[in-house]
């Protein structure tokens, strides 16, 4: 499970917003001056995320709460997102340079226009497979309450 530890700012309802700050480990890294990813994360190091998470051991406004997702769910959202598009581009590439050439005379238009289809597809699928999995193992959960010590628990099925 990857967990953050936030702060309740609002209750809707059954659910509560808790805000996380976005945090970057740049600022230990020896190669930080000459690097590209370290300039946006110092653009990005002031901010933080509201989660709406279920409220499911009484949580109060101002507490401190420790919520987190499965990794499972992270990694396969994250595939579906990023790798499913990105392969699906690349195959229908490699079906117009190879196979479909075969047939017809391909220039590097054909396949350029065949990367972008493959990729819109791929998109497509992603978007048709997360809407028909179950949409809650992709939302944070409400693991334990903070108050100087922890107050509230819940079990972790890890």
């Amino acid at each position: 499970m990857i967990k953050e530890i936030g702060q309740v700012i609002a209750i809707e309802e059954d659910f509560l917003l808790v805000e996380t700050a976005i945090k970057s480990t740049c600022n230990t890294c020896a190669a930080k001056s000459n690097c590209g990813t370290s300039t946006i994360a110092q653009a990005f190091s002031n901010k933080s995320v509201v989660n709406k998470v279920k409220n499911i051991l009484n949580a109060k406004v101002g507490e401190s709460v420790e919520i987190g997702i499965p990794e499972a769910s992270l990694l396969q959202g994250s595939f579906y997102l990023y790798m499913l598009p990105l392969l699906s581009a690349i195959f229908l590439a490699c079906t117009a340079q190879f196979w479909l050439s075969r047939f017809i005379e391909i220039q590097e238009i054909h396949v350029i226009l065949a990367t972008f289809l493959g990729g819109y597809i791929g998109f497509l699928l992603s978007r048709y497979l997360l809407n028909k999995s179950d949409v809650d193992k992709y939302q944070p959960v409400l693991i334990r309450i903070y108050n100087g010590e922890i107050i509230n628990s819940v079990i972790e099925l890890d």
